[in-house]
């Protein structure tokens, strides 16, 4: 075979591999941003013809983002802006910065940047910024109070945490909605990561982390595990419900290393924001903190 030939047949392979991953509104979210090869302008091209997916609903809410300059938070705004596309929401990206000119310079020029990033690889994604002032997460908490969802990496900028907290855990406990902290060891990913399921720590299937697991499941298009940690493990079960596949998986383990263990494997987690019981104001549960603290993947915390 020639150097021409094995070429093509690399090529043939990259794009029948794409169009097998391609079959949901999520896959074809990701899949704009796997041909994104940096945070650069120079980077980014032009989305191709029929990229955009169809049915987008109507806009009724708010993503927002916490932006700084590291890598950890330019991913965050991929993430962002998928969930924003999926829901049809807009979505905003504040960064929070010191008072000198500076400093507001530069923070404008990225979120210029990240701004333009997302409407090369999201075009249907109505995208605004700002710029505010103080601690980092008490002005996320302010400016996503009224936001569906708050998305933050889990580390923002070099002072990432307070007497051990991060700004991700402080927003995870202190905004009265859904947050995504970002985890994930490099991105784009593989073409394989869009087909991944959504998997749900179960503590009691009326519990509100099961209900936006499979409401989330639904809308990327994903299959949805439900993960029972307890002493006694048992035989996986299947079932269809709500036009979600659903994988009922029962581990003998600590929740929180089974949860971190399925997050390899994920497309996202969903926790509790506390464990049963509640816990007291200024605290995240000992499983939700261990998984935003060590997960493979984007973690969901839900109320």
């Amino acid at each position: 075979m020639s150097d021409l030939d094995r070429l093509r047949t690399e090529r043939d392979s990259r794009q029948a591999r794409a169009a097998r991953v391609d079959t949901t509104r999520y896959s074809g979210a990701v899949n704009r941003y796997l041909g994104v090869l940096g945070y650069r302008p120079d980077d980014w091209g032009a989305p191709g013809p029929g990229r955009v997916p169809p049915g987008v609903v109507a806009k009724t809410g708010l993503v927002l983002v916490g932006v700084d300059d590291s890598p950890i938070s330019y991913t965050a705004v991929d993430h962002a802006a998928i969930e924003a596309e999926l829901r049809g929401w807009d979505l905003r990206l504040v960064h929070v910065q010191g008072s000198r000119p500076s400093a507001q310079d530069a923070g404008a020029r990225l979120l210029d940047q990240l701004a333009e990033r997302v409407r090369a690889c999201a075009p249907s994604v109505a995208v605004t910024s700002r710029i505010v002032t103080g601690a980092a997460a008490s002005r996320l908490l302010v400016e996503g109070r009224h936001a569906g969802l708050v998305v933050v990496g889990h580390r923002h900028g070099a002072a990432s945490s307070v007497f051990g907290v991060s700004v991700g855990e402080r927003v995870a406990v202190d905004h009265n909605g859904v947050v995504m902290v970002v985890r994930i060891p490099g991105w784009p990913p593989g073409p394989g990561f869009a087909a991944r399921p959504i998997v749900v720590g179960v503590d009691g299937d009326d519990s509100p982390a099961v209900g936006f697991a499979h409401a989330e499941a639904r809308l990327r298009g994903s299959e949805l595990v439900l993960l029972h940690a307890g002493r006694t493990p048992r035989v996986e079960k299947v079932e269809l419900f709500g036009g979600v596949r659903m994988h009922r998986r029962f581990v003998a383990d600590d929740p929180a290393a089974a949860l971190i263990d399925a997050s390899a494997e994920a497309a996202a987690l969903v926790v509790g924001r506390h464990g049963p019981g509640g816990m007291p104001a200024g605290m995240l549960g000992s499983v939700s903190r261990a998984v935003v603290q060590h997960a493979h993947c984007p973690v969901f915390l839900v109320s």
